[in-house]
């Protein structure tokens, strides 16, 4: 009898191992126990760990991007909902799950390193598309200083739990997307 747990349940509690416990604290031993699965049958779903990784990051990218407002007609909509959804992540949450993956994979895991990889840079290049609709000069630079602060705050939420960089970091975001406004 195969035992019938859904891959976007599989995907999402490995979202949340990975964001608890991060690559090396992650089993799949841990994630089988979390879906009701036998480890063995997650291993048909998924050969590794490390295979878990672009899945994860997919899941997570779809989620920061769906639905946004069209950028061609609100540029402004499309930022704000963006941000707002990227800290209401950090806020709930307390990290990145790509973040804590980026610092947990490493050359023998070079799959899950280019899947972080490639995260970050579809994320960075979304942002700046946005920016771009907008005519905000070097739209690149900014969508990567933007994900940056919003990244770097997330040590202080979880070293100290300290929410007040997130919201700095937001502010400064937001004031890109107001009229005639320029990051801080």
């Amino acid at each position: 009898m195969r035992e019938t747990v859904s891959i976007h349940r599989i995907v999402a509690e490995a979202r949340e191992l990975f964001r608890d416990r991060g690559y090396e604290g992650a089993s799949m031993r841990d994630l089988a126990d979390r879906v009701g699965l036998r480890p063995q049958s997650l291993y048909t779903r998924f050969a590794s760990k490390e295979s878990l990784v672009r899945a994860v990051l997919a899941m997570t990218l779809d989620d920061a991007l769906a639905d946004l407002p069209d950028p061609a007609t609100d540029w402004r909509g499309a930022w704000r909902t963006l941000i707002g959804r990227i800290a209401k992540t950090f806020e709930t949450r307390e990290r990145c799950v790509g973040l804590h993956l980026a610092y947990g994979v490493t050359a023998r895991t070079p799959d899950a390193q280019d899947a972080v990889r490639a995260f970050f840079v579809r994320l960075r290049d979304a942002m700046a598309g946005i920016l771009d609709a907008g005519k905000v000069s070097e739209p690149a630079s900014v969508a990567a200083d933007t994900l940056a602060q919003l990244e770097g705050a997330t040590l202080w939420i979880t070293t100290e739990g300290n929410m007040a960089p997130l919201r700095h970091a937001v502010e400064r975001a937001l004031r890109v997307a107001d009229p005639g406004g320029k990051p801080a």
